[in-house]
């Protein structure tokens, strides 16, 4: 019988694991629009719109589900993985949230921040920070 995840640890996975789904579940939602786009004069730039950020978002969610993986596993990569990822993603969504203007916020994009940024603190608590440090592979649960 194995050893048994800690709340905290098992917490460091769910957010990744959310990161995951919000990020896939976006890229999904994007792909999909793409049909629905009217013909018309701005219906090239729409387009061109949906496809630059859907080749934004897709690589994102691949390297938050890479880092799911790692966390998962109890790997110090995945930690890393995990860690430069959810600051990448927490950054490039202020500077979203910024570039639009105070005025102009997009709700979506303050969630998805905020979730980025959670997770990032859960991956920087000392004690998490310990365990995936001290010897680089987490015991995981069997059962």
């Amino acid at each position: 019988m194995g050893m048994k995840r800690s709340a905290l640890l098992a917490s460091v996975t769910l957010m990744q694991l959310l990161l995951g789904v919000l990020f896939s579940g976006l890229f999904i939602l994007l792909l999909s629009l793409l049909p629905e786009v009217i013909p018309g004069q701005n219906a090239a730039t729409a387009i061109w719109g949906l496809k630059v950020a859907a080749a934004i978002i897709g690589p994102l969610a691949l390297l938050v589900l890479a880092s799911l993986y790692g966390v998962w596993k109890g790997k110090l990569w995945g930690w890393w993985v995990a860690f430069v990822g959810d600051a990448a993603l927490g950054g490039i969504l202020i500077y979203s949230l910024i570039d639009d203007g105070w005025k102009n916020v997009d709700w979506t994009v303050v969630v998805l921040m905020a979730a980025s940024m959670v997770a990032l603190i859960f991956l920087l608590l000392p004690k998490v920070r310990r365990v995936y440090w001290h010897s680089g592979d987490l015991p995981v649960a069997t059962e």
